[in-house]
């Protein structure tokens, strides 16, 4: 009986390596949610503020002119206070003013959604956006006026904060200014990445 077996056995096993074999569907992988700058991909997701390291994502210096202008932001240059005043938690640029009394910053962080929203006297939403997972984040007590649009990347938060004063400041929205500010980035930097293949 094992004689039989045995031929059973290899006549089977022959006949699986006679079958044709099918190769495996390629399953191709859905692009993650990034910026497409010049300098790089900056792709969408979360980070951790311990490991970061030196690699903060400078908006300053790796966003050209030309991709800031795509996105309607002139004038962009380094403001050196951000990172002072934050003691080296962010890096930032100020932009000229949207209109008069109406000032725009753009701004990177070593603090996640999770960290803003656990420091005390901070709003965090999260509002229907063009960018995945962006949120807004003000607090009302300190600055009113001021607000910010954000998104996690792999290399740190990267948003745009718009303060509004004078007389505009009960009627111009920050968060509104601020959001949109950042959606124009985040869709110049796709068309840019899209006319380059």
């Amino acid at each position: 009986m094992l004689p039989v077996s045995l031929g059973l056995a290899a006549a089977v096993l022959a006949g699986c390596a006679s079958d044709p074999v099918e190769p495996a569907a390629e399953v191709a992988e859905p692009e993650a949610p990034a910026f497409h700058f010049a300098s790089g991909t900056l792709e969408l997701g979360d980070f951790d503020p311990a490991t970061l390291g030196d690699d903060l994502f400078d908006p300053c210096a790796e966003i050209s002119a030309e991709e800031y202008a795509a996105a309607g932001m002139t004038g962009v240059e380094p403001e050196p206070v951000i990172a002072e005043s934050s003691n080296g938690l962010a890096l930032g640029c100020d932009s000229d003013p949207i209109d008069h009394g109406i000032d725009r910053s753009i701004v990177s962080s070593r603090t996640p959604a999770a960290g803003v929203s656990e420091t005390a006297g901070y709003e965090l939403s999260y509002p229907e956006t063009e960018v995945p997972d962006a949120y807004l984040m003000k607090n009302p007590v300190v600055s009113p006026y001021l607000c910010a649009a954000q998104v996690d990347t792999t290399r740190g938060a990267l948003g745009v904060s718009v303060s509004v004063s004078g007389i505009k400041k009960e009627s111009i929205d920050a968060c509104v200014l601020a959001l949109d500010n950042l959606e124009r980035l985040y869709k110049a930097s796709g068309q840019e990445a899209a006319e380059e293949m």
